[in-house]
């Protein structure tokens, strides 16, 4: 059987920490350490037998980094995402609406997660260069020929990315901001898709009092103006997935007799 280290709380443990811990297993470099310190959102290490599990969480523990050893398969698999482009928010649900506007409610006790955040994106932009070439005619002078060079160049973006996941079917709405039509919310003057992506985050959270958050969600909460960025996609599933992994074990075991 495979396990996880995850962590107990989700405060990012420092390189130096990681360093340390990870001389625990001759598998895991200082490499290792840095990379996992930059992506760090609640799992640590999957898939490890228990006994390298085991000492590597002793390790951890002795660096100072709270953590516990679980089934890798307690993990919750996320469900596939469901993107909208637009959405209203009433009192009573969240209502999707599809391609042909047609309306999705969801009742907002059936959200169990609000997941928000800038997220660092790799995206590829086609790109076209005009190259002029000269060319030898049957008079002996040169023609200027003009060429085109088509490629892609890769651009590192922050992308707003708001995730909403349900009891219900589909199990996760997925917004993308910069594809989303934030008519539901009275526009105001000067408004940006920053901010009314912060007020739409706001809106579902005020509606949702019972659903989880994630740093990016509750950072809003507290400040409308602070985005917390997210180093890639990984890093914010895979919160989401420690999030859900700990709403699911705690409805274990309360459902759990004594």
């Amino acid at each position: 059987m495979l396990y996880a280290i995850v962590q107990k709380s989700l405060t990012p443990p420092s390189r130096e920490q990681l360093v340390t811990a990870f001389r625990a297993l001759p598998e895991l470099t200082d490499y290792d350490a840095a990379t996992m310190a930059k992506d760090a959102f609640g799992i640590l290490v999957e898939r490890l037998p228990m006994d390298k599990a085991g000492r590597l969480l002793q390790a951890l523990y002795a660096a100072g980094v709270e953590a516990e050893m679980v089934h890798h398969e307690s993990l919750p698999a996320l469900p596939a995402a469901s993107p909208i482009r637009r959405a209203d928010i009433t009192d009573e649900a969240f209502v999707a609406r599809d391609v042909l506007d047609r309306p999705d409610p969801v009742a907002w006790e059936n959200i169990i997660l609000i997941a928000a955040g800038a997220v660092n994106l790799t995206e590829f932009k086609h790109t076209v260069t005009e190259k002029i070439t000269y060319r030898p005619s049957s008079s002996h002078s040169a023609v200027p020929v003009i060429e085109y060079e088509h490629g892609d160049k890769a651009e590192d973006v922050a992308r707003l990315r708001l995730d909403l996941f349900l009891s219900v079917e589909p199990g996760r709405y997925q917004i993308a901001a910069e594809k989303f039509s934030f008519d539901t919310l009275a526009p105001r003057p000067g408004s940006h898709t920053g901010s009314s992506f912060a007020a739409f985050v706001l809106a579902c959270a005020a509606r949702a009092p019972g659903a989880l958050l994630n740093r990016g969600a509750l950072g809003l909460t507290k400040d409308s103006r602070r985005l917390v960025h997210y180093p890639g996609r990984h890093a914010f599933e895979e919160e989401c997935v420690w999030h859900l992994w700990r709403h699911y074990a705690s409805r274990s075991r309360d459902a759990s007799p004594d």
